[in-house]
């Protein structure tokens, strides 16, 4: 009996110790995450054709299989005209043959001759020839800085892709035709209707795979701060998706693969810390595309009443893949959107930002059919986050007509709550060569920190309980 009253008080007191160390760390919370970029969305009707009739978006990192028409072939054959030939859109399948299979490894693919070729960083084969050229990089710019980072990477010039993507096909090997549209809802019927993030009537390609984890802030007033995530999971935690996924097969885009491996980086929030200092006007700020003099789109920035914002990037990457059917060929590129440097800080003047953080690199995409190359000059503008409100146009040329609005919020009380932070993007696509096309895509970054009730509210009750436990036992003894 005395050795349990000994245990009792025991617990108690570390309960107690705990409590009182929970308490003596109140620049510390607990924090839950979320993070995603709301892109390539339309919040208006009619505003384009097709899909921009309608209310829609694609939550990036996208993380799902929406490709309703490839691999149009299982594992172990290739999509063929009747007569046999290599031809991306089919109508056949035909086995692969013996030089066609096993699957070369890893930045090897096969010659007309069955030979191998590999992929050498920096270095392209043309035709039979197995010494590489290489291809210088153009100048990359990036936040203002310019320097040449080495030579272009390109797919060797060899047969057409006859593989099929083993991670978007069901059992077996039989293709996965699940389609999930960017005006596609739970509850059909609302696709003319806005429904803003985290909506249950939202489709699978609206959610996307959003950035999630937990973690612990250093907290100043309403400001707050935490580490960044590792690379691998473990202390500090923080948020991050790990994840593949397809978009649907729009033509001429035969496939669109995506990959991210993201994760958050430091992230530091407060008043005065975004777009606006603490004593800056509530005037909008407006930014527009920044290459060549036509306007074609722009960003707007309106501030809420405490100016809070904050700059938080991700650390890791999200790449693209593509099949661009054309010439008879498909023209194959992978390369990044630039959407980790969301939530970059931008250049300041008199308490407000004043222009976007800016990169541009080049990005190329290889014919198997016509053995060209189309480039594009990429020019990301990434912006700070915000608690206000932002706007982002994008509808005067290309695929995507883009016009999304998006508001931040911060609800907490004695520190418990959630704050939303919202932070556009605008990134241009300038074709070169001529006639080359030239477009912008948009979107906005949402973030949601949600703060957790502090623990040691509870340890504490329960150290209380158990100490009048102690008391009434002894009393009894």
């Amino acid at each position: 009996m005395r050795a349990s009253k000994l245990v009792i008080v025991g617990l108690a007191v570390v309960l107690f110790v705990i409590a009182s160390a929970r308490q003596s760390f109140a620049g510390m919370a607990l924090y839950e995450g979320r993070w995603i970029a709301e892109s390539f969305g339309n919040d208006r009707v009619n505003i384009g054709t097709e899909e921009s009739q309608y209310f829609e978006v694609l939550g990036i990192p996208q993380g799902i299989n929406c490709h309703d028409i490839a691999p149009l072939c299982d594992i172990t054959s290739t999509p063929s005209t009747g007569a046999g030939a290599w031809n991306p859109l089919g109508p056949s399948c035909r086995p692969l043959t013996a030089l066609e299979k096993p699957r070369p490894a890893k930045n090897e693919t096969l010659t007309p001759s069955g030979a191998r070729c590999t992929g050498t960083p920096g270095a392209v084969h043309t035709g039979t020839n197995p010494t590489p050229t290489l291809i210088p990089l153009r100048p990359h710019t990036r936040g203002g800085f310019t320097t040449t980072i080495g030579a272009q990477a390109v797919p060797c010039d060899k047969t057409p892709p006859l593989y099929r993507n083993t991670a978007f096909t069901a059992g077996g090997g039989a293709p996965d035709n699940q389609t999930c549209e960017a005006d596609d809802t739970v509850a059909l019927g609302v696709t003319n209707v806005y429904l803003g993030p985290g909506n249950a009537k939202r489709g699978i390609a609206m959610k996307g795979a959003p950035l999630t984890g937990s973690g612990v802030a250093t907290t100043t007033g309403t400001s707050f701060k935490f580490p960044a995530a590792k690379a691998a999971p473990g202390p500090p935690f923080g948020m991050r998706r790990t994840t593949e996924g397809s978009f649907i097969g729009e033509g001429p885009y035969l496939y669109s693969y995506t990959y991210a491996n993201l994760r958050n980086d430091a992230g530091s929030f407060g008043p005065g810390k975004g777009f606006f200092s603490v004593a800056a006007p509530g005037a909008p700020l407006t930014f527009k595309n920044n290459q060549g003099i036509n306007i074609f789109a722009r960003v707007t920035v309106t501030p809420h009443a405490n100016r809070f914002g904050g700059v938080m990037k991700l650390l890791g990457t999200y790449r693209n893949k593509v099949c661009y059917f054309y010439g008879g060929g498909c023209g194959l590129g992978i390369g990044t959107w630039g959407y980790q440097d969301i939530g970059t800080a931008g250049y300041k003047a008199g308490g407000v930002v004043t222009a976007s953080w800016t990169t541009s690199f080049l990005q190329v995409y290889y014919n198997t059919q016509l053995g060209t190359f189309a480039k594009y000059d990429v020019v990301e503008q990434r912006f700070p986050w915000t608690t206000g409100t932002v706007t982002v146009s994008a509808t005067a040329r290309g695929p995507n007509k883009t016009f999304e609005k998006r508001v931040g919020f911060d609800n907490r009380v004695d520190g418990v709550g959630t704050v939303q932070l919202v932070s556009p993007l605008l990134t241009q696509w300038l074709g070169q060569f001529g006639a080359a096309a030239k477009f912008e895509t948009g979107g906005i970054g949402v973030m949601q920190i949600k703060f957790i009730p502090e623990p040691s509210v509870n340890i504490g009750l329960v150290a209380c309980l158990l100490g009048l436990a102690v008391l009434k036992r002894f009393r009894r003894s």
